[in-house]
């Protein structure tokens, strides 16, 4: 693949003298000879493959507000075709050295590097920023001020020693906005080789792929109660915070059943709490709405209390069930574009299942088997009735429920 060094000159003939703080090179042996503590950038763009892939990247360049915030960093352009050939690979590594050149997650994309040449963070421009380079500068803001903060901890830790000298390392791998410097891990190790200071262990946990180990884990409890004890560690970032969170609650949710239900609201609370505003906090409420929704006996059923799947809903009220017999639950349409699907009934006391009746009920225009039928035992001390629907994701029902002794 041929090169080309046209982007770069172009934006550095846009961009006004004053803001093209950064400096440009061609190869990495060049860039060598001018790297300061703000490292290396390669802007990578489609080539042949997305005709507006290269346009954006010269927008971005061009910008004073990116250019700005690059600082001193020495700038390298990289052309990536749809397929790269072996001869292609050869010449990017001679260009390039020892830079990770990895596709990033979208393109076009800015690299950060460190003077190291470890790679730090990709600064992805999506579609919906294409025409907002403001957007790209405060992305490049945010991991050129982690990466310092990164780099300050280190140079601390190099002057350090033993137990402190782990906590700086793993400090400085807890930087939220790039990624961990190399071999931090061995590293830690060998300053805190029995990690009094649990460094290590949070330095080599990864958090998404422990996610996905737990998703099909049979001691569920034991994880649960692991990543909790995770949770108590001060040097996790809020972020990974809610991270863990969402691990618990998928936990809770798939196998905690109803007895787990107040832990799973708990769970779902905190990750509301610990940051309302990012796309994890906000997810909160979804997952309530979803999982631990509160269906009201004297108010119904409604969308908003409904869930798209099979998760037992608990009634809320005053449950009139007291002593042993047999009892009604009768759900009534009332309106709504969409019937009401029932799977199933169930009656606890306290968190001892004591009776249930699970057959289809279709509630709507014409309604079929809407009365569910309970058959208790003996007295109930404290009745909780729970609901199992069957809706999916067109909930537009609304209508009452009604509990009756037979």
């Amino acid at each position: 693949m041929k090169v080309t060094t046209s982007l770069l000159s172009l934006a550095l003939a846009m961009a006004p003298l004053t803001a093209a703080a950064y400096q440009k090179a061609d190869n990495i042996e060049q860039a060598k000879t001018m790297v300061t503590e703000d490292g290396y950038a390669i802007v990578t763009y489609a080539h042949g493959w997305d005709k507006y892939s290269k346009k954006t990247a010269e927008r971005m360049m061009a910008d004073p507000s990116v250019s700005k915030e690059l600082g001193n960093a020495v700038v390298m352009t990289l052309a990536v075709p749809n397929i790269t050939s072996k001869e292609e690979h050869e010449a990017n590594k001679k260009r390039f050295g020892n830079l990770d050149l990895s596709f990033p997650n979208v393109y076009p994309a800015i690299i950060l590097y460190n003077k190291d040449g470890h790679r730090l963070a990709d600064i992805c421009i999506p579609y919906s920023e294409r025409n907002n380079p403001s957007a790209v500068a405060e992305k490049v803001r945010k991991a050129m001020s982690a990466a310092a903060r990164q780099r300050k901890l280190l140079e601390k830790a190099e002057a350090a020693k033993g137990v402190e000298q782990a906590r700086l390392l793993g400090e400085a791998a807890l930087v939220a906005g790039v990624n961990k410097p190399r071999d931090i891990a061995k590293r830690i190790k060998q300053a805190d080789p029995e990690d009094k200071t649990g460094m290590h262990q949070l330095a080599t946990l990864n958090l998404p792929h422990k996610a996905i180990a737990t998703a099909g884990t049979k001691n569920w409890e034991e994880t649960l109660a692991e990543i909790k004890e995770l949770m108590k560690n001060p040097h996790f970032t809020t972020e990974q915070q809610q991270q863990l969170c969402c691990i618990c609650i998928g936990l809770l949710h798939r196998h905690g059943g109803l007895a787990r239900k107040g832990e799973l609201k708990e769970m779902i609370a905190k990750l509301r709490s610990l940051d309302p505003n990012s796309m994890l906090g906000q997810s909160a409420d979804g997952a309530e709405r979803l999982w631990v929704s509160e269906l009201n006996l004297i108010q119904g059923w409604s969308p908003a209390v409904l869930p798209n799947d099979a998760t037992p809903i608990e009634v809320q009220g005053d449950i009139p069930i007291k002593g042993a017999g047999t009892y009604e639950v009768t759900f009534t349409y009332q309106r709504g574009t969409e019937a009401l699907r029932v799977a199933a009934v169930e009656l606890y006391d306290g968190k001892k299942k004591i009776a249930e009746d699970r057959h289809a009920g279709f509630m709507g225009f014409n309604t079929n088997n809407n009365v569910y039928t309970l058959t208790v035992p003996a007295a109930v001390k404290k009745p909780r009735l729970y609901v199992i629907f069957n809706m999916g994701q067109k909930r537009d029902s609304y209508g009452k429920i009604t509990v009756s002794k037979k």
